[in-house]
């Protein structure tokens, strides 16, 4: 019988004895990976929310993931807020509950309450990964948004509108030219308005928040553009493989665009610290009165980037934000600034495409007021038709639908009316315990027909001459409504947005007329902000296509 060698049975033993060791090492380094979600897991099980009434999960894993994501086509917040009230629980990632609530006191509390609230890590992983990084204004919290929010407030959209002004009456040039190309006796042509108003407002912000001129009206291919196109196209959408990145950050370095997007954010930062370095030279050389040779980009001193480096030079050596910071905000003028206005602009073009009502009262107030006008801009802010249909467009099209926060501390949540839970108990507040994530439905808020009135769900610019008394408790930044959210975590661009929204249909609707084929079914779909998609065609992607047709010979 054969025996084995007395080295081989040594380097057996020795193998066997060590097994336990590597499964020890095995069972740590799972541990370690999956530390996240086994503490969310464990949070979730004791979490108070859990005692809400609430729909039932469509699946194990997502939850209700999967209807909310959707549920602004469907109406499905409406449906949800008529059974369960104004507070109830959803069902997120392994059916762990989620807060949601259209209840004005409870919103309220959470919103102006922003250290106790905070945009969850997941949510400013997602922000950070567009370019934002993990020290701009949008991603920050408590001390560090403190120091960053003055830097933008400043009373200098004014020297801004010029801007506005020209990239506007470009686009309503093309789109004059492409009708008149036709050799057709309508005179008419179908413009994808959501990609042509998208290169507008890329412009716009190139110019207005950092000097940069994209050139995307005229077509131009431009390096920092197509890094832009990059990574919003590669935003991450709603997937199993996405949230489980969020709760196993390992799992982000297999990304299938990694390579991609890092090459997109190299030139990000290439240029962005050019630009900076630009603005610092400039600003001193003024301080100093030497000349200073620009580059071709021609940056322009009234930007937006140039305001926030003189500001920070300004500043006591302890609230100066860092080169990286600072660079960081040049992403969040584009995320904040590039894509919310142009889906804005989209739907309200939409909303009077589908109102010719509507859309010939704003012509009419428009024509109102001549293009010489020494206060042109005064006078357009001011025309009460025209805001009138800009608080109705952001109150039925918010560009963005929603927002989370994720608890810091135990808290009680107020609320302005009781509610009944799972247990049939009336509650006059919300529990929650630390880390608990809650979903602030910007949108189901703006159409509860319980504040609104029964025709919460229609484009009706005249509701806002005599709003209901109920929208007083909405405590939002903007119009009593919750499209710019409220308290120090509002959006801090929404005048530049207002701004640029009232030239851009002062200058394309008082030239144009907008419709719409009947026929064509127009649904969303969510990648940051909401975007247009075509159901009733098979052709893929984004876009809006509207005919249009001038009305009046535009001028200069």
């Amino acid at each position: 019988m054969y025996a084995p060698s007395p080295t081989l049975s040594l380097i057996c033993s020795h193998s066997w004895s060590c097994f336990p060791a590597l499964l020890l090492i095995l069972a740590i380094t799972v541990l370690w990976i999956l530390s996240d979600l086994i503490l969310l897991l464990t949070r979730q099980y004791f979490s108070p929310l859990r005692s809400l009434r609430g729909p039932p999960a469509s699946s194990f894993l997502l939850g209700n993931l999967p209807e909310m994501y959707h549920q602004e086509n469907t109406g499905l917040l409406a449906e949800w807020e008529v059974t369960y009230g104004p507070v109830f629980s959803y069902q997120g990632f392994f059916r762990g509950s989620r807060l949601i609530t259209l209840d004005l006191a409870a919103t309220a509390h959470i919103l102006t309450k922003s250290d106790t609230y905070q945009k969850p890590d997941f949510v400013r992983d997602n922000l950070a990964s567009m370019g934002a990084g993990h020290e701009g204004v949008l991603t920050t919290e408590g001390d560090v948004h403190r120091r960053q929010a003055p830097a933008f407030a400043g009373g200098h959209i004014q020297t801004l509108t010029p801007i506005f002004w020209d990239k506007a009456s470009q686009l309503r040039d093309i789109w004059v030219r492409m009708v008149q190309d036709q050799e057709t006796s309508l005179q008419s042509e179908t413009v994808d308005v959501l990609s042509w108003l998208s290169k507008a407002t890329l412009d716009v912000i190139g110019l207005a928040g950092f000097g940069y001129a994209f050139n995307a009206l005229a077509g131009e291919n431009n390096e920092l553009a197509d890094a832009y196109h990059i990574i919003f196209a590669t935003a991450r959408k709603l997937a199993l493989r996405t949230i489980l990145e969020s709760w196993i950050p390992v799992l982000r370095k297999f990304r299938r665009h990694n390579a991609i997007m890092e090459e997109a954010h190299g030139h990000l930062q290439r240029i962005g610290i050019e630009l900076i370095d630009e603005r610092r030279k400039a600003i001193l050389s003024e301080s100093s009165n030497k000349p200073i040779n620009m580059s071709s980009h021609q940056p322009l001193q009234r930007d937006l980037l140039s305001v926030l480096v003189r500001s920070n030079l300004a500043s006591f050596a302890s609230q100066r934000m860092s080169t990286s910071e600072v660079l960081c905000q040049i992403s969040t003028f584009m995320i904040a600034g590039y894509e919310t206005s142009s889906s804005a602009l989209t739907w309200c073009l939409y909303a009077l495409s589908k109102s010719p009502h509507s859309q010939d009262s704003l012509r009419k107030a428009l024509h109102t007021i001549p293009r010489d006008s020494l206060t042109l801009d005064d006078d357009v802010n001011k025309l009460e038709y025209l805001d009138w249909v800009v608080r109705e467009t952001l109150r039925l099209h918010a560009p963005v639908t929603w927002t989370m926060r994720s608890a810091m501390e135990d808290d009680e949540i107020p609320v302005q009316r009781p509610f009944i839970d799972k247990g049939g108990n009336t509650r006059t507040s919300i529990k929650i315990n630390k880390h608990d994530i809650i979903t602030i439905p910007i949108q189901a808020i703006n159409k509860s027909q319980s504040i609104w009135g029964g025709d919460a769900q229609m484009f009706r610019p005249e509701r806002w001459q005599n709003p209901p008394d109920e929208i007083k408790a909405i405590q939002g930044l903007y119009s009593n409504t919750l499209t710019f959210l409220s308290g120090t975590r509002g959006c801090i661009g929404y005048k530049f947005a207002l701004a640029e929204i009232k030239i851009f249909l002062y200058t394309l609707v008082r030239d144009l007329e907008f419709s719409i084929d009947p026929s064509m079914v127009i649904q969303k779909t969510f990648n940051v902000v909401a975007r247009p998609v075509v159901k009733s065609e098979a052709i893929p992607g984004n876009r809006m296509p509207l005919i249009i047709r001038p009305v009046s010979t535009p001028s200069a």
